[in-house]
């Protein structure tokens, strides 16, 4: 095979391959959402109390689900921490240690993880900060299996997908930017050649060469086609969790962001769909988002990826509606089904 032409095999090998790929996951989350069974989810609060007081009802199941499809386990983790410090369970000083309130009970199951981390956290440490106790969370099972239960029943992508469809997406963008400067050298090639070589050899090798370059510029933009349209982005929903997502947003009036929130007790939802931007200006929101509360945990090929998307198209979370946190990385800690 002449070199020119076996440049171009690495090049519509991936663009094939991911295509493939990529239909291939979307068809299981498909096929996933219409056999799973419906979750049998746990009561949204239990019989806890705060003082003598009915507590709020706190993050439930289902708004700790809308949580993971918009930002992963991070988000996840910040909905049900933040939604405790809002209610008055848990306490962030201005150094960013965490305190949880004398005499509060957990009032779910992912409050009652809260409360374990923050106990096994004690018995190493005088006091424990957000940051670490966010870590804690995002790995905890009760955090993790909410993405397990998402990814089984089709609405999200498990981590292994979303690694692979960032990696695709990295070598995508590679591959549309490197074939379009072949091409424009394969011209230039021919260009000299058939200065060189006159009209006899000139015409043949001018026909190779520019049938180089235009097959080249094709693999470019096939590259570009499948990233953009065929392989998903490297976000927590499926294309069913993104609808799940924006019927959350559209059906959310009663769920304002901030004060008039906090005040209607929609904080929860706001928390889970805007994270700290949903709680607007309130002083304690420098300390939270110093501890890390409204970041995703690094990933090792984030920045090979902004090196050749810019924004990119794996940078917001997938809906209409998305915060201005960047939701787009795979979740520490998780290890949601990713087969």
């Amino acid at each position: 095979m002449p070199f020119g032409y076996f440049l171009l095999v690495p090049g519509y090998a991936l663009a094939i391959a991911c295509a493939l790929y990529g239909r291939r996951t979307e068809d299981q989350a498909h096929h996933a959402h219409r056999t799973a069974p419906a979750p049998d989810l746990p009561a949204t609060t239990t019989a806890a109390h705060w003082g003598t007081q009915p507590a709020p009802g706190g993050a439930s199941r289902e708004v700790l689900e809308i949580a993971w499809l918009q930002g992963g386990a991070p988000r996840t983790a910040d909905t049900a921490l933040l939604t405790m410090q809002q209610d008055g369970l848990l306490k962030v000083d201005d150094q960013g240690d965490v305190f949880l309130t004398t005499g509060s009970l957990p009032r779910t199951p992912a409050e009652q993880a809260v409360t374990d981390e923050h106990t096994e956290a004690r018995r190493n440490a005088s006091s424990v900060t957000l940051g670490d106790l966010r870590g804690r969370l995002i790995a905890n099972q009760e955090i993790v299996a909410i993405g397990e239960s998402l990814a089984r029943r089709g609405l999200a992508y498990g981590t292994v997908h979303r690694t692979r469809f960032r990696v695709g997406h990295v070598l995508l963008r590679l591959c549309a930017k490197v074939y379009p400067v072949l091409a424009a050298l394969a011209v230039a090639m021919t260009f000299v050649s058939f200065v060189r070589n006159g009209t006899t050899d000139g015409i043949t090798v001018a026909w190779y060469g520019l049938t180089v370059a235009a097959l080249m510029v094709l693999a470019g933009v096939l590259c570009r086609i499948v990233g953009d349209a065929v392989l998903p982005d490297p976000v927590p929903a499926t294309v069913l969790g993104r609808d799940v997502l924006q019927g959350a947003r559209r059906d959310r009036s009663p769920y304002a962001t901030g004060a008039v929130a906090a005040a209607g007790g929609g904080i929860a939802l706001a928390l889970a769909l805007d994270g700290v931007d949903a709680l607007g200006d309130q002083p304690v929101c420098e300390v939270l988002t110093g501890c890390g509360v409204g970041t995703v945990a690094a990933d090792s090929s984030a920045w090979w990826s902004d090196a050749f998307s810019g924004s990119g198209s794996d940078s917001g979370s997938g809906d209409s509606g998305g915060s201005s946190d960047s939701w787009s990385s795979s979740d520490s800690g998780s290890s949601s089904t990713g087969d």
